[in-house]
């Protein structure tokens, strides 16, 4: 009886020890039509994906987690991918593996993209580091205290292709505004890059400029007006070829994770791209 006590009595002290965990599903999709030759010809398109995220908390407060996503699209395609697997100390910040922004992506405004189908995504600034341009298993340090954040991150360790990834970056965000600035060199060239957002949360403008060690520059300006349940988004950019493009989208959500979405956007010396449908989430 004792011996019984005392196995008892261990598994207690054991299991008390233990850190919580949890599994959360959730996903996307859209469907609705889309042209890439001025509205000449839609095309319909349909896309459901499935996101998987594992996570968890020790008894003194160090979180850890990893996430997945499985994407099926209307050409009977579907991927399974990695994404990221992280650990993260509220004093000591937090790192990442996987499919990770670079450092100087991190603490850049990012653009939303417009339209149900991401109007080929006109609208993105041009990353040389970091999950949106390497296969590999990207590295980042993120650290926040206060307004202020820390970003540094490299590239596939003995990678040969992203190896030579670095990046940082350093950002302040106040309630009504944000300013940020980041450098990034993938052993080829390097950039530069300093972005700002101002707004209240009905009228925002975000911008960001970014200029090459080759004198090569680039930009994008990016506005959103919300009219009730209505998104109204615009946006210029310049690329790092000197390609100038333009776009505008509305979206209207509405409710329990539906909403209406229509977007256009064009690139110099293209057709335009147009696209209009739904868009979920659950």
């Amino acid at each position: 009886m004792m011996k019984k006590l005392l196995l008892i009595s261990n598994i207690l002290a054991v299991t008390s020890g233990a850190a919580s965990a949890d599994i959360a599903f959730s996903g996307d999709a859209r469907m609705g039509l889309a042209s890439t030759d001025g509205g000449k010809t839609f095309t319909t398109s349909n896309r459901m994906r499935l996101k998987i995220a594992g996570s968890g908390e020790t008894d003194n407060a160090l979180k850890f987690g990893a996430s997945m996503r499985s994407t099926q699209a209307s050409d009977g395609s579907s991927t399974l991918a990695m994404q990221t697997t992280f650990i993260e100390s509220a004093k000591l910040g937090k790192i990442s593996f996987g499919d990770a922004d670079g450092a100087a992506q991190s603490v850049v405004t990012q653009f939303v993209a417009i339209g149900f189908d991401d109007t080929k995504k006109y609208q993105e600034f041009k990353f040389l580091t970091g999950g949106s341009t390497s296969s590999g298993v990207d590295m980042i340090y993120n650290y926040t205290n206060g307004p202020i954040g820390v970003a540094v991150s490299m590239g596939e360790a003995g990678s040969a292709t992203y190896g030579d990834d670095r990046a940082a970056g350093l950002s302040y965000t106040t309630e009504f505004w944000k300013l940020a600035v980041g450098f990034e060199d993938n052993g080829t060239n390097s950039q530069s890059i300093v972005s700002g957002s101002i707004g209240n949360g009905q009228v925002d403008l975000k911008v960001a400029y970014g200029v090459q060690d080759d004198a090569k520059d680039q930009y994008v300006a990016y506005g959103t007006y919300i009219i009730g349940n209505t998104t109204l988004t615009a946006f210029v950019r310049k690329d790092l070829s000197d390609v100038n493009y333009q776009g505008f989208g509305v979206n209207h959500e509405l409710g329990g994770g539906l909403a209406l979405s229509a977007g256009y956007a064009k690139k110099d010396a293209t057709d335009s791209v147009i696209s209009i449908g739904a868009l979920m989430t659950f």
